[in-house]
């Protein structure tokens, strides 16, 4: 399977096949726990050294590339990892950040009546004041559109910014649509919340789509994050009232997450992001912060297209995953993804579009949210995890759990990659970040809050209580995953912790997907 995946790789993106990267077999190496040896024999290649990531985090990226990359023993070409590019591979959120940067440009395709009908799908206009939310938006939209469009997807020039920005009509329009942005998410299942954002690029081709995001990286990479503040006025009647949002301004890629990437890809694994993000938005992100030369390939949120311009609805049929050429050229995939890539979404999209490619399920996979659990939990093949602290993820978020997760391996198991390994598990570690000035990893699993000067390793008490448990029970991974990652009211006679814990209400449970292609044809989507 390896050297014919190589073969069909090569062909699909006209590379030479000495490049790629690949070894879902091989096994750790018996012996010798550490990767120091291994580094010295093969000094040509890449591992991280000096970077701020947390020490044992650093330790286990070095020992999976010695363990798992092109020069380990049983290595066969077909190794993979998948990393979450929201708040994962980046720091803030590339569609959050675009968002922005579209409503202070005003990088619209629509007018007024076509934005709202593309706004109110996927919705339910009679329930949760939707209707009333459309209805101020296409108001102020309206205004704009007659005093200073049409617009369009290049977005107006930096004159044309301050003229529309000194209108309290914008500051209606944009804060009420960042504002429904939130209120959409609050009231819908996160999944359909990360579809409906798409609605917003409606008009658009895919390079006017790519532009944007790019645009909205690059201005906002080298900046300090900013708390932004947005509020309706006043004086503006409107049905809704006045609403106000705060967010953060600022994404970008740190250098260490890049050296991990380039070390992965320098010794033989191919390095993938699934994202709940715009594909094109992920494609432009990756060529904006540098990551062209590390990653092969994304998936992402799929918009469906009539004579190649986007449309308010799902591209269930032919949204590919993308591999990227070199260059700056980006080619689609074979296979379809056939999901929406967000929680069991993931693992669907991984299924359909990478497991046909590579024979096999990913070996390490990169996290924040619980849009991520179920991927980095069920494939049986991931040997290491690490999920990105933000501090703020309680134990009914996935992320939460696996934090607390890192916590025990190391603290009580006793885990190491390789232990945790042998013992058939995952190795989950909890990796800090500061999320102030120009945002960097720390050293620790603690993370400093955007605002904040002190440290934090957990959201609140009810995670020390989780903890204080699985010390005192000494549960196996599958054990802890498979009993708090089910929803669990506190007052509920199963619970064990008197606290409320679980979000999901299925779980397929820990290791569960073998990531085994069988030839069969693909699921279509429901």
């Amino acid at each position: 399977m390896g050297a014919l995946t190589r073969r069909v790789l090569a062909a699909v993106l006209a590379l030479a096949c000495s490049g790629l990267a690949f070894g879902c077999s091989a096994q750790p190496s018996s012996g010798d726990s550490s990767a120091s040896q291994q580094q010295s024999e093969t000094a040509a290649n890449a591992y991280l050294s000096g970077t701020l990531f947390a020490p044992a985090t650093e330790a286990a990226i070095n020992d999976f590339i010695a363990s798992y990359g092109k020069d380990a023993p049983g290595w066969d070409g077909d190794a993979y990892v998948v990393s979450d590019f929201d708040n994962t591979t980046s720091i803030f959120d590339i569609a959050d950040q675009c968002n922005a940067f579209q409503l202070q440009t005003m990088a619209f395709a629509l007018d007024p009546e076509s934005l709202r009908s593309a706004l109110a799908a996927s919705l339910d206009e009679g329930a949760n004041e939707n209707a009333l939310w459309l209805d101020d938006v296409e108001k102020a939209y309206r205004y704009l559109w007659d005093t200073y469009g049409p617009f369009s997807p290049a977005g107006l020039d930096e004159q044309g910014q301050a003229a529309i920005q000194a209108d309290p009509q914008w500051a209606e329009f944009a804060a009420k649509m960042k504002a429904f942005h939130e209120h959409v998410g609050d009231t819908i299942d996160d999944p359909t919340a990360c579809e409906w954002v798409l609605h917003w690029c409606a008009g658009m081709t895919e390079d006017e789509v790519y532009a944007l995001f790019k645009r909205s990286c690059e201005m906002y990479e080298d900046a300090d994050t900013e708390l932004a503040t947005w509020t309706s006025p006043e004086s503006i009647e409107s049905k809704i009232g006045v609403v106000s949002c705060e967010f953060p301004l600022g994404v970008s890629v740190t250098d260490d997450v890049k050296a991990m990437l380039k070390a992965y890809s320098e010794n033989g694994i191919d390095v993938w992001i699934c994202s709940a993000s715009h594909v094109d938005g992920v494609r432009a992100a990756v060529d904006a912060y540098g990551l062209g030369d590390y990653v092969h390939g994304v998936i992402g949120m799929t918009q469906k297209s009539a004579n190649d311009i986007y449309i308010p609805a799902y591209d269930w049929e032919t949204g590919y995953a993308w591999l990227n050429a070199g260059d700056g050229a980006w080619q689609k995939a074979d296979s379809a993804i056939r999901a929406l890539p967000s929680r069991e979404g993931k693992v669907q999209a991984i299924e359909n579009a990478l497991v046909p490619m590579y024979g096999c399920g990913p070996l390490a996979g990169f996290m924040d949210a619980s849009g991520d659990f179920n991927f980095c939990t069920e494939f049986d093949s991931m040997k290491m995890v690490i999920c990105y602290n933000r501090a703020n993820r309680k134990i009914t978020d996935g992320a939460g759990l696996v934090g607390v997760v890192a916590v025990y391996q190391q603290e009580s198991l006793g885990y190491d990659l390789a232990t945790a390994n042998a013992a058939g598990d995952t190795y989950y570690l909890l990796q800090g970040r500061d999320e102030n000035g120009k945002r960097t990893l720390r050293p620790s699993s603690e993370t400093v809050k955007l605002g904040q000067a002190e440290p934090k390793l957990f959201a609140n008490a009810d995670n020390e209580a989780l903890l204080a448990y699985l010390k005192s029970s000494n549960l196996t991974t599958a054990e802890v995953f498979n009993t708090f990652a089910i929803r669990c009211e506190k007052n509920s006679p199963n619970n064990v912790l008197g606290i409320d814990y679980g979000y999901l209400a299925e779980y397929d449970g820990y290791h569960s997907h073998d990531g085994v292609y069988d030839g069969d044809a693909l699921p279509m989507a429901a």
